[in-house]
């Protein structure tokens, strides 16, 4: 199944399936490691609309809600 990056809870690891937003911001995730198959774990849950902190590629990303709604993921494969 797949769903926006902001629903991981902390904790959880899912890995990026596709990125849905206008190009520069694309390309500027893309920068950061939100690549196809890349493992993301939800590191700190911001309160609704705020902002929560990922770990992709070893370094820790802090992302708004209106972004990681942009971030496709899916349960990441054991």
């Amino acid at each position: 199944m797949v769903y926006p990056l902001n629903e991981l809870k902390s904790g959880e690891t899912a890995e990026v399936v596709w990125i849905i937003c206008e190009p520069y911001m694309a390309e500027h995730l893309k920068h950061l490691g939100f690549i196809s198959k890349e493992p993301i774990t939800c590191i700190l849950k911001g309160r609704t609309d705020s902002i929560s902190a990922y770990l992709i590629r070893g370094r820790l990303i802090g992302l708004r809600a209106a972004n990681a709604k942009e971030v496709l993921v899916r349960a990441a494969e054991p």
